[in-house]
C-alpha cells in the first residue's frame, strides 16, 4: 500500500475496527500509525482526539478517505502494552501498579473534565501502552463518545467483558462511574494476574493471590468495582487522590511490613554474630565444626523460614529497565540472602581451615615445643598470638608427651603482669625417655 506522503512498513494490527500500519513520513522523516477503517468508529476517534492535548494521549497527524473507509495518521509510540507487559512478567509490583492507575487517573480526568466529557468505556491491557520512559498513554478512542446528557443516544454497546459494569450493557448514554469501573478491574489485574475476562470472571480480594498485598488497597478496588454505580468514587480526581494516600489509610498494614523487615535484619544480624565472635574469642579445635556451627545454622534456618513465611518470593522486574548485574544481591530478595549467607560460611569455614591450626608452638633457635590448654571443662583451647582468655575457675596447659625431647628437660612457668612485674613458678623436670617394651 503506498501512499504519495507515507510509506508503509508493515502491519501491526487488525481487528474489528479495520487495520494498523507502521508507516514512514516522507516529508518529516518519522515513524507513524495508519489506521484504516471501514465502519464510522475512525471517525469518531478522529473527531475526538483532533480536540485533545494531554501528555497520556496519542497526537493526530492527519485524516484522509482511503478506498471505501477513512485512514488516520497517528503518533507511533515506542514499548509495549500493558497487555504484553503482563503476559512476560504475569504482575506488576505493587508500587508500580498504584504509580500506572494513577497516571490513568489523570488521563482518564482530563477526558471527563472537558465540556462535552468524554467517557473512553473500553478501558483495558489492550490500549494501555508504556512508553521507554516508563509513561503510560491511553491508545484506541474507537469506542470513546462525548456525553451531551441530553436526549441523543449511542445505538452501539462499546465495551470488553470483565472490564467494563454490568450496566454499560443496559445504557448507551455513558456515565464516569463506567471507567472508574474499568480502572479498578485494570488494577485488579496488574496486582494479581488474573484476567477478568477469564473463566470464572469474578474478582476476588487482592489478599487471596498474594498476602502481602494491602488491605486498604483491595478497599479502594472493591470500591471501584462496586455492582451499583452509586457506590463507586464520584470521580476520577477523588480516586486519584485515594491511590496517592493508600497507605495512610490504614497504617497497621505499612507497621506489620516494616516489623517484619527489622525482625528479619535483626535475625541476620545475630546470626552473623554467632559465626564471627566465637571465632575471634578462640574456637576449641574440638568444637569444630560442631558444635561451633550448631547455633549460627539454628538461626540461619530460622532467618529463611521466617522470610519464606512473611515475604514474597520476587521475580519480578522492572519494566523496560535493565537487568541487575550483581548474580548475589538481585531482586530475588530471599536467594540473593541465601547466597550471601552460604558465602559467609564457606569463608569462615576457610578461615578456621587457615588459622584454627592445632594447638599453638613455641618457637626457639633450637626446636619447638608444643603446648596444649584447657578450660576448667576440659575443653581444648586455642592458643593464638595476643588473646585474651577469660576463665572463671582454671585452665590447664598440657605437653604432649610425643612432642617431648628424649632426656630431662627442665620447665619453669613465668607470667608478666599488667604492671611489668614478673612471676615465675618453681623449676620442675620432665623425662621425655620413651622405653620400648
Amino acid at each position: 500500500m503506498e501512499f504519495q506522503k507515507y510509506e508503509v512498513l508493515r502491519q501491526i494490527g487488525a481487528g474489528g475496527m479495520g487495520k494498523v500500519y507502521l508507516a514512514r513520513d516522507r516529508n518529516l522523516d518519522r515513524l507513524v500509525v495508519m489506521k484504516e477503517s471501514n465502519n464510522g468508529f475512525l471517525l469518531v476517534e478522529a473527531e475526538i482526539l483532533k480536540g485533545l492535548a494531554h501528555p497520556g494521549l496519542p497526537a493526530v497527524y492527519d485524516c484522509f478517505p482511503w478506498r471505501e473507509g477513512t485512514c488516520l495518521v497517528m503518533e507511533y509510540i515506542e514499548g509495549m502494552s500493558l497487555r504484553q507487559y503482563l503476559d512476560r512478567h504475569k504482575r506488576v509490583p505493587e508500587g508500580q501498579a498504584v504509580e500506572w492507575a494513577v497516571q490513568l487517573c489523570g488521563i482518564l480526568a482530563y477526558l471527563h473534565n472537558r465540556h462535552p466529557s468524554v467517557i473512553y468505556r473500553d478501558l483495558k491491557p489492550e490500549n494501555i501502552m508504556i512508553c521507554e520512559n516508563g509513561e503510560l498513554k491511553l491508545i484506541d478512542f474507537g469506542g470513546a463518545l462525548r456525553c451531551t446528557w441530553g436526549n441523543e443516544r449511542e445505538e452501539v454497546c462499546v465495551g470488553t467483558r470483565g472490564y467494563c459494569p454490568p450496566e454499560q450493557w443496559r445504557d448507551t448514554q455513558g456515565d464516569v462511574a463506567w471507567d472508574i469501573y474499568g480502572l479498578g478491574a485494570v488494577l485488579h489485574e496488574m496486582l494479581t494476574g488474573a484476567n477478568p475476562a477469564a473463566p470464572p470472571c469474578g474478582k476476588r480480594p487482592i489478599m487471596e493471590y498474594d498476602k502481602g498485598l494491602s488491605r486498604a488497597l483491595d478497599g479502594i478496588i472493591q470500591k471501584c468495582l462496586a455492582n451499583v454505580p452509586g457506590d463507586r468514587y464520584p470521580s476520577m480526581g477523588l480516586l486519584q487522590k485515594e491511590l496517592c494516600q493508600y497507605h495512610k489509610l490504614k497504617p497497621w498494614d505499612r507497621a506489620w511490613k516494616t516489623a517484619g523487615k527489622l525482625f528479619l535484619g535483626a535475625l541476620a544480624g545475630y546470626t552473623a554474630i554467632c559465626f564471627i565472635l566465637p571465632f575471634l574469642r578462640g574456637i576449641p579445635e574440638n568444637e569444630i565444626p560442631f558444635p561451633y556451627l550448631e547455633k549460627p545454622l539454628i538461626f540461619l534456618l530460622i532467618t529463611i523460614v521466617f522470610n519464606l513465611i512473611f515475604f514474597r518470593w520476587n521475580h519480578k522486574k522492572q519494566c523496560l529497565c535493565r537487568q541487575e548485574k550483581n548474580i548475589w544481591l538481585t531482586e530475588k530478595g530471599f536467594s540473593g540472602l541465601v547466597s550471601l549467607w552460604l558465602l559467609a560460611a564457606w569463608g569462615v569455614l576457610g578461615m578456621s581451615a587457615v588459622h584454627l591450626t592445632p594447638p599453638s608452638l613455641a618457637k626457639s633457635e633450637t626446636g619447638e615445643l608444643w603446648v596444649e590448654m584447657r578450660d576448667g571443662q576440659g575443653r581444648k583451647m586455642l592458643l593464638r598470638d595476643g588473646a585474651v582468655y577469660h576463665t572463671q575457675d582454671r585452665a590447664r596447659f598440657e605437653l604432649p608427651a610425643d612432642s617431648l625431647p628424649d632426656g630431662k628437660v627442665s620447665l619453669q612457668f613465668v607470667a608478666v603482669g599488667e604492671d611489668g612485674h614478673t612471676y615465675c613458678s618453681r623449676v620442675f623436670y620432665l623425662s621425655g625417655d620413651r622405653q620400648v617394651p
